[in-house]
């Protein structure tokens, strides 16, 4: 006997129909044939991977992972992230590449968003990973990239926010505070709640990098952010992102950016992970970033390979339902419903392959008479039905026109 949870799929999940599924498909084609235009390579990870892999590192928290149990007892997470699983790919089997090295996939990530609600944990992906490049050349061409491939499939206009975690990590080294605390104060930056963050703050002993911390999250917009930000702090770690972060402002907006590009250093997306530039995309009404990235020199000594490295991620079903608001899709119905008499069958499926090699799209009939397949094609909206036979008949539905 059925119960409920036969019904539905489990929550962060979905169904996907029709439509859709087919925007999906032309986003993800339109992000690999641009990606695999400029050099990188495809890749693919399993879904699974041993849970030593990520949960032996700093990156992830136990509880944002789905874990299960092979057949030896050990213990396996679906894939959290993909850019971690390409680390160890890349420090296993691509070690002796010429860098650097350009990857591209596309495959769903799984973490568990219990505090989000309506925030789906299977996230389909498409990425790409500039492996061996260090510096703005390597920035700025990553970058690039992640805005063409907003391009490519219709996403416009789109928004791209940067900023650099080196700004943030500088004043956490100068703040007298234990580890969990500077935890809590990088989430605290990132969802730019103000009030909490000026409470923890106050707990601490008074200095001048919890002064700043107070304002960090607050500065956002264009080039007037630099000015304000040089006067906060005079360590020379802060000083040296800054500048970095400003050259890479001044190449974006300049030339023929698609682009809104905003300054937000306030974003100290996942701090241990990332070494460097650090950037989203947004789309108007869609209430999560589209894309995000950064730079990770650090992630691949893990593996026991240093190299710098800077990738991307766009999340495929954002930006296949934003397109989906903005243009919705017809649905997609057949042209013609071909139908043939059960001897006529060699004729029938002749004419069904001449059709769709030129391009119409159409429907096979298994009705057991002309009259129940014209009735079937009325019922689906199917302007056209074909009778295959010797001499093939063309019929309007709602009209008799012969050929």
């Amino acid at each position: 006997m059925l119960n409920i949870y036969d019904k539905i799929t489990p929550e962060g999940t979905q169904d996907v129909l029709f439509q859709d599924c087919i925007v999906r498909q032309e986003v993800r084609n339109a992000i690999l044939s641009l990606l695999y235009r400029r050099g990188f390579r495809p890749v693919m990870t399993p879904a699974m991977e041993f849970y030593d892999l990520f949960g032996a590192n700093r990156y992830f928290a136990q509880e944002s992972m789905y874990k299960l149990v092979d057949a030896q007892g050990r213990i396996l997470v679906l894939r959290p992230d993909s850019t971690i699983p390409i680390a160890r790919l890349t420090a296993t089997k691509l070690q002796n590449e010429t860098d650097p090295v350009r990857l591209c996939y596309c495959q769903p990530a799984y973490r568990a968003n219990p505090s989000l609600r309506g925030r789906m944990d299977e996230v389909f992906q498409c990425g790409a990973e500039l492996i061996g490049a260090a510096g703005a050349k390597a920035d700025l061409e990553m970058l690039r990239t992640a805005e063409d491939c907003l391009q490519a499939c219709g996403a416009q206009p789109f928004t791209l926010e940067i900023g650099h975690i080196g700004l943030f990590k500088a004043l956490m080294d100068e703040l007298d505070a234990p580890g969990v605390q500077k935890e809590e104060m990088r989430q605290l930056i990132e969802a730019k709640n103000y009030a909490a963050l000026g409470d923890l703050l106050d707990a601490l002993p008074a200095s001048p990098a919890a002064d700043l911390l107070r304002k960090l999250p607050r500065l956002f917009g264009g080039a007037e952010v630099f000015s304000q930000a040089e006067r906060l702090s005079p360590s020379p770690a802060f000083q040296a992102a800054l500048a970095e972060l400003e050259r890479l402002y001044r190449h974006l907006t300049q030339g023929d950016t698609k682009a809104q590009v905003l300054v937000d250093l306030g974003l100290v997306n996942q701090a241990e992970y990332y070494t460097g530039v650090v950037f989203r995309g947004y789309l108007p009404g869609v209430g999560q970033p589209v894309l995000s990235g950064g730079r990770y020199d650090r992630l691949l000594d893990d593996f026991g390979l240093r190299k710098p490295a800077i990738g991307f991620a766009i999340h495929l079903d954002a930006v296949a339902g934003y397109l989906q608001q903005t243009s919705p899709r017809a649905p997609l119905t057949p042209e013609v419903l071909v139908y043939w008499e059960p001897q006529q069958s060699v004729q029938g499926f002749a004419l069904l392959r001449r059709l769709c090699e030129e391009g119409t799209v159409c429907e096979s009939s298994l009705a057991d008479s002309r009259e129940e397949a014209a009735a079937y094609a009325k019922a689906k909206g199917i302007p056209w039905l074909y009778v295959a036979g010797s001499e093939w008949e063309k019929i309007e539905i709602g009209k008799e026109a012969e050929e």
